[in-house]
């Protein structure tokens, strides 16, 4: 009988440290997620500011109906919706702290 409570407590043991790993390791994961998910956000920003500011030389009088200037406008545009398909992903953390922030503000 004694020999079953050693097995027992090594067992516990071994699933207590593993279980620890494994926390670690999640949590080493959301924060990188998290990282991803800021500098996601911070691209796509200044990306659609670089296509709005790419649109704005393209309407110019000098410039307007240029092929390059419109390719490139349309392929920014293209890399824009292309990340924002992603959007899902990296606004999950902003989701669930714009829900705390309203309930903050409702308070």
């Amino acid at each position: 009988m004694g020999e079953n409570k050693k097995m027992i407590l090594t067992l516990l043991i071994v699933s207590a440290v593993v279980n620890l790993f494994f926390i670690w390791y999640v949590y080493t994961l959301l924060k990188k997620l998290l990282f991803v998910s800021d500098n996601i956000e911070d691209f796509l920003e200044t990306l659609s500011s670089y296509s709005e500011y790419i649109e704005t030389i393209y309407n110019m009088e000098t410039y307007y109906g240029d092929e390059t200037i419109e390719r490139l406008l349309e392929y920014s545009k293209e890399i824009v919706k292309e990340i924002k398909a992603y959007e899902d992903i990296y606004t999950l953390v902003y989701d669930d702290e714009d829900e705390e922030e309203g309930e903050d503000e409702e308070t």
